[in-house]
């Protein structure tokens, strides 16, 4: 059960993955971000997606202490990893609003986490696929989870074009004063000048 649920959840990122880079690499067939919440391309990305993130977590369980982090600090580590980059993500969705979220527009959003990375939502995601992976301790969660994580990075590059084109001028302004993923620098000095 346990390799044919990994199966499952490699597959759905590896979809989702090429899905993006075909995207990045040919606009004209773009997939995400979807053109509007009817169209097959939004169902397409919540069916990949969710079933992506859904399995991990059921994989966590079921491939519980396959790895060599046996010890009682990985509670700790892997909870705080979880915790902070997963509050970091509910900071940016709560910020850009449930529409924006889901790829399909809305106002350029400057606020909350949205001063420190253009992507919030992705870049605490990371931590918390890695954090979860450890807690588990989970060898499966582990691969899932670097999977996870390149597809989550990899999404900016499919959405910047669109977001271009969408909100013009002030987006490039925007893109040019706040980082794609992070900057501790500028998280610790506040809003760029």
């Amino acid at each position: 059960m346990k390799q044919v649920l990994f199966a499952i959840v490699i597959a759905s990122f590896m979809i989702s993955a090429a899905s993006l880079l075909l995207s990045i690499l040919k606009p004209e067939l773009r997939t995400w971000p979807p053109p509007s919440r009817n169209s097959w391309q939004f169902l397409y990305h919540g069916i990949i997606n969710y079933t992506g993130l859904f399995g991990l977590l059921v994989l966590g369980l079921f491939d519980w202490n396959s790895f060599i982090i046996d010890l009682w600090a990985r509670y700790v580590i892997g909870g705080l990893l979880v915790v902070s980059g997963g509050a970091f993500s509910l900071w940016g969705f709560i910020t850009l609003g449930v529409h924006a979220s889901q790829g399909l527009g809305g106002e350029l959003v400057r606020n909350g986490p949205y001063r420190f990375s253009r992507n919030p939502q992705y870049v605490g995601m990371v931590p918390v696929f890695f954090g979860y992976a450890i807690l588990c301790n989970s060898e499966l969660a582990l691969i899932v989870g670097l999977l996870a994580s390149a597809c989550f990075l990899l999404t900016p590059f499919a959405e910047e074009p669109w977001l271009r084109d969408w909100l013009g001028a002030s987006y490039e302004e925007y893109a040019a004063k706040v980082p794609r993923y992070f900057s501790l620098r500028r998280a610790l000095g506040g809003w760029p000048r």
